[in-house]
């Protein structure tokens, strides 16, 4: 690649890199017309119910009120 074909790459792309094909596994999913959302084929299961969408997040906030420290925490799992 010639420093000028770098130049004529639109801006952040100069060191971007070929993208490889995903070896992952996913259900095969169809479009449910009654409710709008992507379904799974061999059940009809709403696809972020799926197992492979389940994810598990703790979110922490701190707040300083009178001059205290008050820490809390809440987990949130599919």
């Amino acid at each position: 690649m010639t420093a000028s074909q770098v130049m004529e790459r639109p801006f952040g792309l100069t060191k971007a890199v070929p993208v490889r094909p995903d070896a992952g596994v996913y259900p095969a999913l169809k479009l449910c017309p009654e409710r709008q959302i992507s379904v799974t084929v061999d059940g009809g299961e709403p696809f972020i119910h799926a197992p492979s969408m389940k994810s598990a997040f703790e979110t922490v906030a701190q707040t300083t009120e009178d001059s205290q420290l008050d820490e809390s925490k809440s987990n949130d799992t599919d």
